[in-house]
């Protein structure tokens, strides 16, 4: 498997049969054959994990499709795109937290999505495919800032534990997990307590907003990710599983 970093939160997924995009916004993409179906993840309406240029694709790859979270309008888009000779409509669903979905490729082959509530917009997707799991977390996090309330923090903590519980014990092959320098001294919170709850082989960090160092920090503080939190350095990296 291949996994190409695009920027921020978005990845490229690629294994022998299939493409899987995530939170695609900013970023070139890498060649993507035709001979594979690529999906097309967004986890939220945010700026910065969603970008409508995604929809244009389709003239590119016929056999594209997309999975949006709830949150996200499409009526408009889809039938100003309609209009323009672009019908979505036969490739793209939207899914709500708790909700599982099966989409049947054009290769044959079977992905289910499992959509988990977000602790800010959106979902986080479990996906499963061929033997293997994913799983791309969008703004599911513990988001614990400084200058909130206590009582907003402890709420904030018990909504991502309640996430992490339908996680408990899951092994996952590659895990995208934000590690946002804003939360300080907390940054590392949603990271540590997911890889305590799950048995996740490849984890890469997330949202760090193009501040890498965060990671460097990370792996001080608990060696024991070394074999599994995967180094983001730059846009257009490339990391081979």
């Amino acid at each position: 498997m291949k996994v190409t970093y695009l920027g921020h939160s978005g990845f490229l997924l690629e294994t022998d049969t299939v493409y899987l995009l995530f939170d695609y916004y900013t970023g070139a993409l890498p060649e993507i054959s035709a001979d594979k179906p690529l999906v097309v993840f967004v986890s939220h309406s945010h700026a910065d994990h969603y970008n409508r240029e995604i929809f244009q694709w389709k003239l590119r790859y016929p056999d594209i499709q997309y999975v949006l979270a709830h949150d996200i309008p499409v009526k408009r888009m889809m039938e100003e795109h309609k209009a323009r000779g672009i019908d979505l409509d036969p490739c793209l669903i939207q899914v709500r937290k708790r909700e599982t979905r099966e989409l049947r490729l054009c290769n044959g082959s079977a992905l289910i999505v499992y959509a988990l509530r977000s602790t800010d917009a959106g979902v986080a997707y479990l996906l499963e495919y061929e033997g293997h799991v994913f799983y791309h977390a969008g703004d599911l996090n513990l988001w614990y800032w400084e200058g909130e309330s206590k009582q907003y923090n402890e709420n904030m903590t018990r909504a991502y534990l309640k996430e992490m519980e339908t996680l408990k014990g899951r092994k996952i092959d590659i895990a995208f997990i934000p590690l946002d320098p804003r939360l300080q001294e907390h940054a590392m919170d949603g990271l540590r307590i997911f890889m305590e709850y799950t048995k996740t082989e490849a984890v890469f960090p997330m949202h760090m907003w193009n501040d890498y160092s965060l990671i460097d920090t990370c792996l001080k503080r608990f060696p024991e990710y070394k074999k599994h939190l995967r180094s983001v350095s730059h846009e257009g990296q490339v990391f081979v599983l």
